[in-house]
């Protein structure tokens, strides 16, 4: 495992920066609207247009990847992704910002096939999970940490653009400087949504609802967390502790789910996603330390959904078949992430700021019980 992380130690690295900037990022872009009063539809359609351009680089982007290398492909996303934040902070409006968004997306599902490639297929089968496990504890520990760089500068001012642009740029330093294996890959087999559906329906609906789940978390709890009257840093903190419990969880879950069954442990991740979201619905929004431990717990569980479900997705196919079967992992999870924000604010118009939290315990136990049956071929 340590030889592992040495070879992925360049492409790790990278994607830490990037992803502190997207960290900050997505999180801003929630308050900032908040702060210029659109309706949280709007919001949430923002928030979509980032999952719509996931989606669309996910059904195109994995053949030119194999054409012009992971690293090469990699350089191009974050620059691209650094150009198109600028431009953000040139004129706040719904549409313009939904647009950028859309172009942010289809270079960040063009950074999930390089990174999750790169990693499934430089290690064995029986590692995967583990890998998997590294890569988003390294993923989930910048996310978190952007977080607090919401402190550094006014939401209302241009830094916040510039610290995310920065941070993007930088990320094109390791891969590019490093002197580390690059796999090659073959892309002349693909698969479309019916066979990735056909080889693991369960893998597949977890991208689904991991999509949903952690779109909605990252683009509305922000503004949950501004109605119930948290500040600028608290927002920040509560989102941090989400995350962080996300990055605790990686390590013992992937491990555990390596040496036993997969599908069992997506199974006790879904379902204890949906205790806890169901708990925090129905805790006092006057107890934030009460919220900030069932947040741990929450993020804990609800985001080891996507590696769970990829490394499920991934025992069915051949090692050639890995590109393919990523990209069209990172299809199902744009799916997911697109109908999650979309969908969270009818129940939070029906059912106050809880709906928010009563809605992801709900599709977290949907996925649990379509996974209690050992061939879900029988079930879907």
């Amino acid at each position: 495992m340590l030889q592992l992380i040495r070879i992925f130690a360049a492409p790790l690295l990278s994607l830490t920066f990037l992803i502190l900037g997207s960290g900050l990022f997505n999180t801003f872009v929630s308050v900032r609207m908040e702060m210029e009063h659109y309706p949280t539809e709007t919001i949430g359609a923002v928030t979509s247009a980032l999952y719509a351009g996931i989606l669309l680089g996910s059904l195109w982007l994995d053949r030119w990847i194999a054409k012009v290398g992971l690293s090469r492909a990699f350089c191009t996303f974050a620059i691209l992704s650094t150009l198109f934040v600028l431009a953000q902070g040139m004129w706040i409006e719904p549409i313009y910002w939904g647009l950028l968004r859309l172009l942010c997306g289809v270079c960040t599902a063009g950074v999930f096939i390089v990174i999750e490639s790169w990693l499934l297929i430089q290690s064995p089968p029986h590692l995967r999970g583990g890998v998997l496990s590294i890569y988003l504890a390294v993923f989930y520990a910048a996310l978190s940490s952007g977080q607090f760089l919401l402190n550094l500068s006014d939401p209302r001012s241009i830094y916040p653009f510039c610290i995310t642009a920065f941070l993007s740029a930088l990320s094109v330093l390791p891969i590019s400087l490093w002197k580390s294996p690059e796999p090659k890959i073959d892309c002349s087999v693909r698969l479309n949504l019916s066979q990735l559906f056909r080889i693991s329906p369960l893998g597949f609906l977890g991208g689904i609802i991991s999509g949903m789940l952690l779109a909605a978390i990252y683009g509305l709890v922000p503004v949950y967390a501004t109605v119930i009257g948290m500040g600028l840093s608290e927002i920040g903190t509560l989102m941090a502790v989400i995350i962080f419990g996300g990055l605790s969880f990686q390590w013992p879950i992937g491990k555990w789910a390596d040496k036993t069954d997969r599908r069992r442990a997506l199974n006790v991740s879904a379902f204890m996603t949906a205790l806890f979201g169901v708990a925090i619905a129905l805790i006092d929004h006057q107890s934030p330390w009460l919220l900030s431990i069932f947040g741990w717990f929450f993020g804990g569980f609800s985001f080891t959904i996507y590696p769970l479900s990829m490394a499920y997705a991934c025992e069915k196919v051949a090692d050639h078949q890995i590109v393919a079967a990523t990209g069209g992992f990172v299809l199902s999870y744009g799916l997911g992430a697109i109908a999650g924000p979309l969908l969270a604010p009818i129940a939070m118009s029906l059912l106050g700021m809880s709906g928010l939290f009563y809605f992801l315990a709900f599709i977290a136990m949907i996925l649990g019980l379509i996974g209690l049956k050992k061939d879900v071929r029988e079930t879907v």
